[in-house]
């Protein structure tokens, strides 16, 4: 660990000396980083693996370049894999390639890895026989990597051989890997932070509609959060091209994922008081964190089944990693005041960690929405969001016991809510 933080210094002062004149990657836009809440970060260093098949034997033009930028420390400050991971873990989590092998021409064609193809469904295996295939003098030690990322050289399919990690044997040697198989299509920060975050140990957000969004009923329905995969609120992103089109970014992750990482610290996410009357809070959007201001608030309605009352509530805006929220896909409510209140039911353990809820308002609540949960032996409890400060970044709400007494824009101008319990 001492050799990957040493690294990271490295890489890190060579970009800020660099920083000022490099040119960057597609249209060159820097991005702003979101505020660091970390007091220590933790390094997921990826090597990064070019695989070329059998079949195909050129290398698109620019390719190895975008590689570099898109995984490596050349793209850091225009939206690459090191800015996303910075930004949503609020510099918790270091994701960093500093290492690139190939290309490793490898046994197997391309007609492998479709429909019947021996390797269509087995990401895992092509990554052991691209790994296998690299020269021993060129294969470094695994043991000091997190995960492994391949990439091939034609458009076939991408995604993460398996969630988190898992041991996978080279040659008479074991080691404990997450692994991502990419094709050129797949170096887009919506695809990709998706991906990697399977890597991460994160599995794929539902919502309670039981809808059929691609996989299981209402998984892949969260279309605010990256881990509902691409049918989510992005934005075009001229940074990373493919083919020379803009690619697709964001959004960011949500509370519930974000409580699984461990990226939230504890003094940013509140509790509803049982013993108190309506409560209010000052939301801070996930994309502008402050100090010790609420990132989530967190609900516990009780329930039956252990941990399953559990729901957090949190505030997007529609900037950063979610600029999406206010693209021409999102709802008509969030385009216009360009924020939303979503409240996920959030299971600490065990899968699935994250559902929408989406009964009130499409679940898209803006100011003046309540939404109404049902907890235990009747009880029943209500939030209200109260209004949007898009500018300072953050939104109103209470939390409280019943259906609401009062609209909530009543409840702020008539300021009934319990003082004891503002943050």
């Amino acid at each position: 660990m001492k050799i990957c933080s040493q690294l990271l210094l490295i890489a890190v002062m060579v970009f800020l000396l660099t920083g000022c004149t490099q040119k960057g990657p597609g249209a060159g836009i820097r991005r702003a980083s979101y505020p660091s809440l970390a007091s220590s970060t933790k390094t997921f260093r990826w090597l990064v693996v070019k695989c070329q098949l059998a079949d195909v034997p050129t290398i698109p033009a620019g390719l190895d370049a975008q590689i570099n930028q898109f995984f490596g420390i050349s793209g850091a400050g225009y939206g690459n894999m090191v800015d996303y991971f910075h930004d949503v873990s609020y510099n918790q989590a270091s994701v960093i390639s500093d290492k690139t092998l190939g290309w490793i021409k490898v046994p197997f064609k391309s007609t492998d890895l479709t429909g019947s193809g021996r390797l269509a469904g087995n990401r895992k295996q092509r990554v052991i026989e691209c790994l296998q295939a690299t020269p021993a003098d060129q294969l470094t030690d695994l043991d000091e990597y997190y995960g492994v990322v391949v990439i091939n050289n034609t458009i076939q399919d991408g995604g993460a051989a398996y969630i988190g990690q898992q041991s996978i044997t080279i040659g008479n040697k074991s080691f404990n890997l997450a692994c991502v198989w990419f094709d050129p299509k797949s170096l887009k920060t919506e695809f990709a932070a998706h991906e990697i975050a399977h890597g991460l140990g994160l599995d794929h957000s539902f919502a309670d509609t039981k809808a059929n969004c691609g996989g299981l009923p209402g998984e892949y329905c969260d279309p605010f959060d990256i881990m509902s995969a691409q049918g989510t609120y992005q934005f075009v992103d001229p940074n990373f091209l493919f083919q020379g089109n803009p690619t697709g970014g964001g959004p960011g992750l949500n509370a519930p994922g974000l409580l699984r990482m461990g990226w939230i610290p504890a003094d940013n996410q509140p509790r509803f008081q049982h013993e108190g009357g309506e409560q209010g809070f000052t939301l801070r959007a996930l994309s502008h964190p402050r100090g010790t201001g609420p990132l989530v608030v967190i609900l516990d309605v009780g329930s039956e089944q252990p941990l399953g009352g559990i729901y957090t509530i949190e505030y997007r805006q529609a900037d950063g990693w979610d600029e999406g929220f206010a693209g021409p896909s999102a709802p008509a409510t969030v385009q216009l005041s360009k924020g939303v209140v979503l409240v996920h039911q959030f299971l600490p353990a065990g899968a699935p960690a994250s559902t929408w809820i989406t009964r009130s308002a499409g679940g898209a609540l803006q100011p003046c929405n309540t939404l109404v949960l049902q907890g235990v032996a009747g009880a029943v409890f209500h939030v209200s969001v109260l209004g949007f400060d898009i500018a300072d970044g953050f939104a109103k709400i209470t939390v409280g016991f019943g259906r609401g007494s009062f609209l909530p824009c009543d409840i702020l101008k008539k300021g009934v809510i319990d003082t004891r319990h503002v943050h």
